[in-house]
């Protein structure tokens, strides 16, 4: 089989679904099959360890995402290729691709509700934007083969737009670095601090940190965040709330000092509103760090009980979780929880399970 991969958002710089893209090649590879690989590509580069894989074509593809180009341009480049199926790991397929393919929706935010303040465009654009966003997601799940999606709780959203029969869950991994992550003797910075994975957007609902933060007088708060946007707001608080001194913004950070920094930190915080997975928690869990999360139904689903929950709109409930993390006896059950649901995701797993859904597919048609 002739499979082609959308890995135009591939890397660091998009954050959750560039990791799922980069895992899912790097995996899906080393299974060493019989199939031809076509790796689509936005600049050259990108992903440079491509080349040390056999049977894997790389096509540069430098379009931009979201674009009325895309959906225009994307199509005869994926039609010369002469592919048996390709595959978008994200909602924007191009709609006038006529061969067959399957899509992997993260989760369905924008679907779910459209917060104006999410954004940086202006009302009009962001609005028709959003139109965009609906029209383009639906389509996409509706004509696709076959629809993957991180967890449960994402697929009942998933299943309101199609069959349910044709979602597969595929739950993501956890990378080396975190798993095999050397016992850190000293701490990296010389002050008690918890610490917040990811970017900055709404509905991640990070300011609840920096509130708790007023309860926590010895506490610091480490950021690493590897997208600028947003930041301005988030400064603002901070500076309203007068802890401009306890803020420490780290940028993006490798694996290797992310999990680093994990290991050092009081507790990995996952404050979001909405999420398809939660990615960073998992990855913490694996690395020995306590996971304090949002009371959400995708952190209970992925999570279990190796994580301590809070109301995300109550910073005082999150700072009781924080001092309740101080105590010994409590950190070292939540570390022991945190390792033993981490070995339950695997990206070879989750590589495992896509193959299958595209062989399926291919077998069906």
């Amino acid at each position: 089989m002739r499979i082609g991969i959308d890995a135009r958002l591939a890397g660091p710089r998009h954050a959750g679904i560039g990791r799922y893209i980069e895992e899912l090649l790097k995996h899906l590879f080393a299974l060493k099959t019989q199939h031809e690989w076509v790796v689509f590509l936005g600049e050259k580069n990108q992903l440079p360890w491509l080349s040390s894989f056999p049977r894997v074509k790389q096509v540069l593809a430098p379009v931009c995402h979201y674009t009325l180009q895309e959906q225009l341009a994307m199509p005869k480049i994926f039609a010369r290729e002469k592919l048996d199926l390709l595959h978008v790991p994200h909602f924007n397929a191009p709609l006038l691709y006529a061969g067959p393919y399957v899509v992997t929706i993260h989760d369905l935010l924008w679907h779910e509700r459209r917060d104006p303040t999410a954004t940086t465009l202006t009302p009009w654009m962001h609005a028709f934007k959003h139109k965009a966003y609906l029209f383009v997601a639906e389509m996409a799940m509706r004509r696709a083969k076959a629809v993957f999606v991180p967890t449960q709780f994402v697929k009942k959203v998933v299943a309101r737009y199609v069959d349910a029969q044709r979602i597969t869950v595929t739950p993501e991994g956890v990378a080396d670095a975190y798993v095999h992550a050397p016992l850190v003797k000293e701490s990296p910075f010389p002050y008690p601090y918890v610490l917040y994975v990811g970017s900055l957007y709404p509905h991640k609902n990070v300011p609840v940190i920096v509130r708790a933060l007023a309860s926590l007088p010895n506490m610091q708060f480490v950021v690493i965040s590897g997208r600028s946007v947003f930041q301005e707001s988030f400064f603002t608080l901070v500076k309203k709330m007068g802890v401009e001194n306890r803020v420490h913004m780290l940028g993006y950070v490798p694996d290797t000092d992310a999990a680093r920094i994990m290991q050092s930190a009081v507790a990995l915080i996952q404050p979001s509103k909405s999420e398809g997975f939660g990615l960073s928690g998992v990855e913490a869990m694996a690395a020995g760090t306590p996971v304090i999360a949002s009371d959400i139904d995708v952190f209970h689903e992925v999570y279990k009980d190796a994580a301590a929950y809070f109301n995300p709109d109550d910073a005082s409930a999150l700072a009781k979780q924080v001092r309740g993390l101080l105590v010994p006896a409590w950190r070292k059950t939540a570390i022991r929880r945190g390792k033993t649901i981490a070995k339950t995701y695997s990206w070879k797993t989750m590589a495992d399970q896509t193959l299958s859904a595209y062989q399926k597919v291919r077998s069906s048609q």
